[in-house]
This record gives structure tokens, sequence and C-alpha cells, in this order.
């Protein structure tokens, strides 16, 4: 089967673009004449590698559900409102995934159904919550919901990856004026200071430099070794699983990733446990929102514990991975009947707490970084500025 972007117009002259499979474009011709449409072009696009296993962004799914809630709330079908977002989509890739969504719903499946027929381009939550809204007919204040939800988490990550991004670009400057100093400058100062004696750290970033510079073969061999590594962290599940459960225990990282996790459970239960779900089923779906499958293997041990008949806090206290804190307010929560707006308060604090605890730590790391950058720097420069100030100090 391949995949088909076309133009049509029906018996009215009503102009139709869409993407469909077929056989062949014979078939398709076929097909569109069966639906009461005549082809008017049509371009094969068969779908890439990267188009079979397409997820849908997270920055694209605010707009998305949005657009869907409001049009669903106007009363417009949703082949049609499908029909308008594919139109207005911002890449390719939604586009034929739009198409394709809404010619499984205008061939009658529900929109739950398309989704799920999607195999993973949409999140599990998500999917799971339209087929709760289709089925309590409240889809548009359930997309609604999903809307502000996956803002926040796109505000997050945004966040998030601001703080990580100033320190690295810092560690890639200090690293950069280190290779160059050593391998560049400091060798022109070599003839010159060979007739003197020269100071232990002159000598020593001497060292260094010759060596990088005789082994600079074996250091453009091991980035692409490097490179292969890191791939293999997010592709291996095994390197994956360890790789997750390290980031809850990395010193510096950990107590801002434990409240980013604290935030995202918070708040995807919540949003399920809110709109009726049963409480089994919300650990089962929360876990493949995480983002770490660490997290999610300790929350399907929790759903265990949830089988045996431990509550909630209990169940989640024996795992170890959300703050003590937050296990103290599900309790309470529990026995008091408020499970959902505590859940709800609590997302909404941790993600507050998520924001302080990232700008506190760049406020950290960036003089950290920097004084770093400039003991190495500064170092190499000092073995270069020592001899020199001892010849000069000598032909006085």
């Amino acid at each position: 089967m391949a995949l088909y972007r076309y133009n049509a117009r029906d018996r009215e002259n009503r102009k139709y673009k869409g993407v469909k499979e077929a056989g062949s474009e014979a078939e398709l011709v076929k097909a569109l004449l069966e639906d009461g449409l005549y082809c008017c072009s049509l371009k094969n696009e068969e779908r890439t590698a990267s188009m079979k296993h397409f997820t849908v962004p997270l920055k694209l799914l605010p707009p998305l559900c949005s657009q869907v809630s409001s049009m669903l709330a106007a009363g417009v079908p949703q082949a049609e409102i499908l029909k308008t977002a594919c139109k207005t989509a911002a890449n390719r890739e939604m586009k034929a995934l739009l198409g394709e969504l809404e010619e499984k719903v205008h061939k009658g499946q529900t929109l739950f159904e398309a989704m799920e027929s999607m195999h993973g381009c949409f999140p599990k939550l998500l999917v799971y919550m339209v087929q709760t809204g289709e089925t309590s007919g409240t889809l548009d204040h359930i997309l609604e919901k999903m809307s502000s939800y996956y803002e926040k988490e796109v505000e997050m990550e945004g966040k998030v990856r601001t703080a990580m991004i100033y320190p690295f670009i810092l560690l890639l400057a200090s690293i950069g004026a280190s290779v160059f100093l050593l391998t560049t400058v400091l060798p022109q100062f070599a003839d010159i200071l060979e007739e003197y004696e020269l100071p232990a750290i002159t000598r020593f970033m001497m060292k260094a430099g010759a060596y990088l510079q005789d082994n600079w073969l074996l250091y453009v061999c091991f980035l692409p070794l490097l490179l292969l590594f890191m791939m293999a962290l997010f592709a291996v599940p095994w390197l994956r699983l360890r790789r997750d459960q390290m980031i809850l225990y990395i010193p510096v990282i950990s107590g801002l990733m434990k409240t980013i996790y604290t935030s995202r459970f918070a708040s995807a239960f919540s949003v399920l446990y809110g709109s009726g779900t049963g409480i089994l089923e919300c650990m089962d779906i929360t876990g493949h929102v995480m983002g770490n499958t660490w997290i999610e293997k300790k929350l399907i041990e929790a759903a265990v514990g949830l089988q045996k008949g431990e509550s909630l806090s209990q169940a989640l206290s024996r795992q170890r991975i959300f703050h003590p804190v937050f296990l103290s307010m599900v309790a309470a929560a529990e026995e008091s009947g408020h499970l959902e707006a505590v859940l709800k308060q609590s997302g909404i604090y941790y993600e507050k707490a998520a924001e302080q605890s990232a700008v506190r730590m760049v406020t950290l790391l960036e003089p950290c970084m920097i004084l770093i950058m400039a003991a190495v720097v500064g170092s190499i420069v000092l073995s270069i500025m020592l001899p020199v100030f001892s010849m000069y100090t000598a032909m006085l």
C-alpha cells in the first residue's frame, strides 16, 4: 500500500484535499469515485521511516487540542475539524497524520478508534482521555483540559532545557579554549623557553599539549564512539533504564528531576482520576507519560501493591521516587476523600517548585562553571607567562 495526496471535486464542484492509502493510482481513483469524488490530481507520498514512527511533538499538542475543543464546542463535525486542522498543520508529517485521521473518522470510526489505530503517534494519555470524553459526551471540555495540561508540560520542558544549555555551553567553551591554548599557543613558546629552567606547571602543560598533538587521531575516533554511546543510552532498553535511574541520584540535578516527575505524576493522575478513570488504569497510563522508564517500572510495582489492597500513598511510599511531603499530602487526601483536588494543587505547587529549582540551579552552576573555566584557562596562561617573566628578569 502506498500513500497518496490527492485533489478532488464532487458533483457540485466543491474542492477536496486529503491523504489516502491505496495499492495503486487506479485503486485510489476508484475509491474516490465510490465516495462521490472525482480525482483532479494525485501525488505518491510513500511514508518514510520517520513517518512510520512519527510521534506528535509535545509543542504541537496544546494548539491542536485547543483548536479541536473550540470547534467541537461550536458544533462542527469531527471530520470537518480534522480537515481544517490538516490544512493548518505545522509540517508535512502532521498534515499526513491528520489527513489519515480525518479519513478514518470520515469512514465511521470514532476519534478514539482512529487515534488508537495510529500506533503510538499520539500520547497514550491523550488517546485515553479522548475515549473518556466521547463516552461521557464531554469531549470538548476534556480536550480543553488537555490543552492546559500540555501547555504546562511545554513550558516546563522549555525552562528545564534553558537551565541546562548555558552550563553546557560554558563547558564546551572551556574545553575548546584549553585545547586551543595547549596545542596552538603553548608550542610556539617551546623553542624559545627550552633553554631555561621551566616551572613544574609549564612542563606539565607542555607535556599535555604534546600528548594531545601526538594522539589527535585517537580523540577524533573517540568522538563517534561517544556519540554512539549517547545514542545507545536512548535506544537500548536496559541502558535507558539505568540512565533514567541514575538521573534520580546525580547530586546536582536529582532534586530538580524528582520535583519535575512529582509535578508530572500529580497533574496527569489528577486529570485521569477526575474523569472517572479507575486507580489502576490511572497508574498504568500515568507511567507512560512520565518520560522516565525507571519511574514507569516503579509505578508498575506500585500498581501491584494497590492490587494487594494497599492505599495509593502506601504503594508509592515503598518506591521512593517522589517527595515525602507529596506522599503525606496524598495520604491526607485519601483520608479526607479529596484526592483529585489535592493532586491538582500538588501538580501546580511542584510545577512552580521545579521552576524555582531550575533557576536556583542555573544561579549556582553559572559562577561555578565560570570559576572552573577561569581556573583551567588561567593555569595554561600562567604556565606561559611564568617562564617569560623569568626570562625577562634574567635579561635585566
